[in-house]
């Protein structure tokens, strides 16, 4: 409220001002009647505008409107026209609960505004007029920067990340753009990233991540690119330095972060149970019990149940003739037959059937039904490149990319890796 002070006050002198001013004009005016009195018309609305009160509700879970409105003043009569009177903008019933109601009172304890936050990007602003509520759905004007900058990583992506004073969420989309291609798990001290982000801020205040249009890293001895492209269509998605999609048809792990692997695929592991060198054609994650487990890429649910050892397991056939399973499970979450996306839900961690403790299972099969790495990522087909006719327009964006990636200050100079991956 500050702001909001020091305008009412700003505005206050200004009707100073002005009321002097129309004074002066009385003095050589031959009509001044009306003069005084529109001085004084100014300085009242200005006393009234600074006698606003405003509250905060935090919306608490279980909370009803009823319990909600009547904490903000409202009488059970103001709650039944207000919920009628904004229905047809927006259905006071789906507020949530940890945000919040402000409203701004005036000094006769008339509504002047109500307003709550519907998303990041959009809100609700109610005002009351004599007869009865108006309700709109306003955007925020967010201001929009594009940073571009250089980190190392050291411990972990994450503290690279935080240490500049980044939010967490940047190494989650991160994430989620080179999760094909590189293993977060395995990264090394000196591995490196250059980003161009857009950042978005409300009255000077940093809200969250737009556009992350480029995105250059050096993990080892490899470069990965990605860069942001929306064709004509208004089709969007990220592209190597070739065109080639970013996004292949398999997620590098079935879970939502990286997980700690237990067990490599290997022709030959010591079981820990069974005390004999046997095949593990597959990749073992520990995790804990419940963790959420994804179908790593879309397809048809071709089994569900008990398998022997592997305990309670997944199975999804997918439209290229691959196979994955997921095994160990604590709960299955689909159905035989059902037909599922990339990145769903379709179990939970667990340790079912000859398991030393909680950890899934995760093996991949190619169409001729053998069993490859799944963390070799090159054995995995990618998703459709850039179109044909789409593949100057894309050129002439990575390249504006790449040139202020490359100006980008560094202190480990990426020309120095031995070889680009693409």
């Amino acid at each position: 409220m500050r702001g909001q002070d020091i305008r009412f006050r700003l505005l206050g002198l200004l009707c100073v001002a002005l009321g002097l001013f129309l004074a002066s004009l009385q003095a050589f005016s031959s009509d001044s009647d009306t003069l005084p009195e529109s001085g004084l018309i100014v300085c009242e609305l200005e006393v009234e505008m600074a006698s606003l009160e405003r509250m905060e509700q935090v919306i608490r879970p279980n909370s009803t409107l009823q319990e909600i409105f009547l904490d903000l003043g409202f009488t059970p009569r103001e709650i039944h026209d207000l919920v009628q009177d904004v229905k047809p903008v927006y259905d006071l019933n789906r507020v949530r609960a940890g945000r919040s109601f402000v409203i701004e009172r005036r000094a006769d304890g008339d509504l002047q505004s109500l307003s709550y936050p519907i998303n990041d990007e959009e809100f609700l602003l109610v005002r009351r007029n004599p007869d009865q509520y108006v309700a709109a759905i306003e955007r925020h004007d967010f201001q929009v920067r594009v940073e571009e900058f250089y980190g190392e990583v050291e411990t972990s992506l994450w503290a690279a990340l935080v240490s500049q004073g980044e939010s967490p969420q940047l190494v989650v989309d991160l994430h989620q753009i080179l999760q094909w291609d590189v293993d977060f798990t395995a990264l090394q001290p000196k591995d490196a990233f250059k980003l161009i982000v857009e950042k978005k801020y409300l009255e000077g205040e940093f809200v969250k991540y737009g556009k992350l249009s480029a995105v250059q890293f050096a993990s080892g001895a490899r470069i990965f690119h990605a860069f942001r492209f929306e064709n004509p269509e208004g089709q969007v998605s990220y592209y190597d330095k070739e065109g080639e999609a970013v996004r292949k048809a398999f997620l590098k792990a079935p879970f939502h972060f990286d997980p700690r692997v237990t067990s490599r695929f290997s022709h030959s592991r010591y079981h820990p149970i069974l005390k004999t060198r046997r095949p593990h054609l597959g990749v073992d994650y520990g995790a804990p019990t419940g963790t959420p487990v994804l179908a790593s890429a879309s397809g048809t649910v071709s089994f569900r149940g008990r398998d022997g050892g592997f305990g309670l397991m997944v199975k999804i056939r997918h439209p290229n003739g691959y196979v994955t399973s997921y095994a160990h499970l604590s709960r299955i979450e689909v159905k035989r037959g059902q037909k599922v996306g990339q990145g769903d839900q379709i179990g939970r961690v667990g340790a079912t059937g000859l398991a030393t403790g909680p950890h899934l299972d995760y093996r991949v099969q190619d169409t001729s039904g053998r069993f490859i790495n799944p963390q070799n990522v090159l054995a995995l087909p990618s998703d459709k490149p850039v179109q044909e006719e789409y593949v100057g327009l894309f050129a002439s964006v990575r390249d504006q990319y790449l040139q202020r990636l490359n100006a980008i200050p560094e202190m480990t100079p990426f020309l120095n890796r031995v070889s680009p991956a693409d």
